[in-house]
């Protein structure tokens, strides 16, 4: 795993299916594989994102550890839960994450904050920054492609 974004609720986590229930609501595109039960510590998650397999990971983690990570953020003084929200580093595994991210804080009404940005976002922004992602899909994928073309085959395998 590669990739982290951290979700701060008050609220248990969901369940699985209830996760995928909010993921579905949004109409996004990540599906989680395993139906298991999310424990308490960490999991890992198969998932697929665009007909793609993906591995997430959710761990708990605690405030403190995610102050000291970004010292320049106001955070709620007081946060139940605290998760980090791992996934492996392609196109796919990213628009996933970021999709089940905004899904779970808006399920269990939480901020959420990525390593990339270093700021706290609602659930409103979260589903924002997702929707973004999707839609910028098609021309990053463009992209890799045509560069993927241009290596010479030894330096792809």
């Amino acid at each position: 795993m590669s990739m982290e974004i951290y979700l701060l609720t008050n609220e248990a986590t969901p369940s699985l299916q209830a996760w995928q229930d909010a993921v579905d609501a949004l109409k996004f595109e990540v599906r989680f594989v395993d139906q298991q039960e999310l424990p308490t510590k960490e999991i890992r998650m198969k998932a697929e994102c665009h007909g793609k397999p993906v591995l997430l990971e959710i761990e708990r983690t605690n405030l403190a550890d995610v102050r000291d990570t970004f010292p320049n953020v106001v955070f709620p003084d007081s946060v139940s839960f605290v998760h980090a929200l791992r996934w492996n580093k392609t196109l796919e595994g990213g628009l996933a994450a970021y999709e089940a991210a905004a899904a779970y804080v808006g399920a269990a009404k939480g901020l959420m904050i990525d390593t990339e940005e270093g700021k706290l976002n609602t659930p409103t922004r979260a589903i924002e920054i997702a929707r973004d992602m999707r839609a910028q899909m098609p021309v990053l994928e463009a992209m890799m492609a045509r560069m993927l073309a241009r290596m010479p085959d030894k330096a792809r395998n």
